[in-house]
């Protein structure tokens, strides 16, 4: 079955009453490894179909849940939302499952008012964007946001470690010449570790990667998560754009602190501390001795969308990229 047709099958199954993270078998990111079956579970797919189910046009995005019913993702993912026809989002280790616990639709999404790529809009996009789904997730474990100045002043520091996860590809196919994808090579879950290189002079956007460990088409949206030194994880980031060809290690992402107040007034979820609500309390401007290796030379962030918006795979399904 085609990557479309198998997409399109998935909004033909009745509605479950509950999800689940079901097993893993992924391929791996770009320089990354397999995905184990009990890790990244509140990672999923966010596929969106337009132009009618019949169509040979959906999008493929990545999320990642804040709690049993909303993911975040990024906005531009969502910019033709109001033309899909349904959003599907999908759990486990494949966009291709055909098991009805394992993918609902939206029932709601959003992007943030500031989200702006335009040659006018300031260095940071605030390409943070959310999905309420049709049904509760149950089963899976959630990694909370980054929203404390000890956790900060440890974890968001140049060459600290982190953890990229998307849906996306595993190789770019934007140089003339490139073979087309093949369906092995995107919609699985994967994963890899390198560092962040670089901040904003606000913090709120940094870069991560290294050469050959990297982000690509569809993991828009996607999470970065860190370690503290106490074992713990935080949501430290969420992927938003990258340098062509994916691999060059310079993936942009938005820290999802910056958008908890307005994440809270749309859908209720409350992930801040009671003495910062208007998400202020955090210093996040990076040391000035460490420069802000984000910034390009006409002083914007640099990048192309990283969402899959899938154009032609296999049958038909497009990627979202990321911006430039």
């Amino acid at each position: 079955m085609s990557t479309l047709a198998l997409a399109l099958a998935l909004v033909a199954l009745p509605a479950p009453a509950e999800l689940a993270a079901g097993p893993t078998g992924a391929q791996p990111i770009i320089g990354g490894e397999l995905v184990p079956i009990d890790t990244w579970q509140s990672v999923v797919a966010i596929i969106g179909i337009d132009n009618g189910l019949a169509s040979a046009t959906a999008h493929l995005c990545t999320g990642v849940l804040l709690d049993e019913q909303t993911a975040m993702t990024a906005a531009h993912c969502l910019a033709e939302a109001e033309s899909y026809d349904q959003v599907l989002v999908i759990f486990g280790d494949s966009m291709y499952t055909i098991d009805p616990n394992r993918r609902t639709t939206a029932a709601a999404s959003g992007k943030h008012p500031k989200y702006c790529f335009d040659d006018g809009c300031s260095e940071d996009a605030f390409d943070y964007g959310y999905v309420v789904l049709t049904d509760a997730v149950v089963g899976v474990e959630l990694i909370p946001p980054l929203v404390d100045q000890a956790e900060w002043d440890e974890l968001m520091v140049e060459d600290h470690e982190v953890t990229l996860v998307g849906f996306g590809s595993s190789r770019d196919t934007s140089e003339d010449g490139a073979a087309p994808l093949q369906m092995s090579e995107v919609g699985y879950k994967r994963a890899v570790t390198t560092a962040i290189s670089g901040f904003s002079s606000t913090g709120i956007e940094f870069v991560a990667g290294s050469e050959g460990r990297d982000t690509c088409n569809g993991d828009s949206g996607g999470p970065v998560f860190a370690q503290l030194a106490n074992g713990e994880w935080r949501l430290v980031g969420i992927t938003s754009r990258g340098k062509t060809p994916c691999g060059s290690g310079h993936g942009i992402y938005g820290v999802p602190y910056a958008a908890l107040p307005w994440i809270r007034d749309e859908t209720g979820i409350d992930l801040l501390p009671a003495e910062c609500a208007a998400a202020d309390c955090l210093d996040t401007a990076p040391p000035k001795e460490r420069g802000c290796s984000i910034v390009g030379a006409e002083g914007r962030g640099e990048g192309v969308p990283l969402g899959f918006g899938l154009v032609v795979l296999a049958a038909g399904v497009g990627l979202r990229r990321r911006r430039r």
